[in-house]
């Protein structure tokens, strides 16, 4: 059964209410071809990104989406610790990332 994984940026750090930069024009054109690059060959199908507008009540900037093979696919993927993707968060913004997995139940 495949897998979605959600990143999400929030607008402003959940623990502090700080508001959180974001680059994303790099975040596009440069880390997510990294992210297509080491973690494609590891069992990521697709993945989307979503810009959410400023004052969305969700508290949301950016999500990506991801599809993968399975959940397993994507926590030995995640495991192996890749530096190119996992280092490269300081280049796009000052906050942190909130992970959310689901299994799929059916695709449209």
């Amino acid at each position: 059964m495949s897998t979605a994984i959600y990143v999400s940026y929030y607008q402003k750090d959940p623990k502090t209410g700080e508001p959180c930069n974001f680059d994303v024009d790099y975040y596009l054109n440069t880390h997510m071809q990294l992210v297509q690059k080491h973690w494609g060959p590891h069992g990521m199908k697709s993945w989307t990104v979503i810009q959410f507008e400023e004052n969305d009540p969700s508290g949301l900037h950016i999500q990506c989406i991801m599809h993968w093979e399975s959940k397993e696919h994507f926590e030995k993927c995640f495991a192996l610790g890749i530096p190119e993707v996992h280092e490269d968060l300081k280049h796009y913004t000052n906050g942190m990332p909130v992970r959310y997995t689901g299994k799929v139940l059916l695709n449209g």
